[in-house]
């Protein structure tokens, strides 16, 4: 997993990157609770969701790249965050698969 941080809408600035992050149970939980909320699944109903319910998804992303700041956060694309929480979903679904 990626994340960028832009300088401005063209350049990055930097990127931290995590190669593998073990999800706890209480994470898969919240992101059972957004699926509820966003039965359809379109994209732009859980990217409505994720900036709802944003301060479960920031203290997600501070936990998956330790080094990012609140103030690096405000620089990201939300058009990265929301794949990068599909890879995490269904990284989370590969786990549980993985153990039965």
């Amino acid at each position: 997993m990626k994340l960028n941080i832009w300088k401005n809408q063209k350049e990055i600035e930097k990127t931290y990157e995590c190669k593998e992050y073990d999800i706890m149970f209480g994470t898969v939980e919240d992101f059972l609770d957004v699926l509820d909320e966003a039965q359809t699944g379109t994209e732009e109903e859980i990217t409505s969701i994720v900036l709802q319910r944003r301060e479960v998804f920031y203290d997600l992303l501070m936990d998956i790249f330790p080094e990012l700041t609140r103030k690096e956060l405000r620089r990201t694309k939300i058009k990265e965050i929301v794949p990068l929480f599909f890879a995490l979903f269904e990284y989370a679904k590969g786990s549980f698969a993985s153990k039965n």
